[in-house]
């Protein structure tokens, strides 16, 4: 009969229609950002020496607490937000084989990739400048990264 389409014709159509769906939800996936709120509750220097990992310092609402003494004679009493130029960071890599940089935030929206519900609190790991621009209290706004737990991919806001 002529102008009816073939089973053949709508199988591979369905198959198409199929393959095209799969693929714009798994570009959708892989590439749309995750955006998280949330207020940072306090920051932390860690570092790793012989395979083993160490912390450095803790920045809590009351201040700045030095967990390594070599490191107290950067920081005073007074100081309230944690600050690490690059020189400090370049001393610290010498004893140290890596350095990380932690903000802990308690999350105001969802993080679906690290399975955070609004009101629960996870450290993520941070460049240093970002970790610079962050202090306690701070409400920010940034971009998870989808293949890395626990990272900030992008800081796109903070007050």
């Amino acid at each position: 009969m002529k102008g009816k389409p073939s089973k053949t014709l709508l199988i591979i159509v369905t198959v198409v229609l199929v393959a095209v769906s799969v693929g714009v939800a798994t570009y959708y996936y892989v590439f749309s950002p995750v955006i998280v709120e949330g207020v940072v509750d306090h920051k932390s220097v860690t570092g790793t020496k012989d395979s083993t990992l160490y912390s450095i310092l803790l920045n809590t609402p009351e201040g700045i607490i030095v967990k390594d003494k070599d490191y107290e004679k950067f920081f005073s009493e007074k100081d309230t937000d944690a600050f690490i130029n690059k020189s400090l960071e370049d001393k610290m890599k010498t004893e140290y084989s890596k350095i990380n940089y932690l903000v802990s935030i308690r999350v105001s929206t969802k993080d679906p990739i690290n399975n955070l519900e609004e009101g629960e609190t996870l450290a993520y790991f941070v460049s240093r400048d970002d970790f610079n621009n962050l202090s306690i209290g701070d409400k920010v706004t940034y971009e998870v990264e989808r293949f890395q737990t626990a990272t900030v991919k992008r800081l796109l806001a903070s007050q």
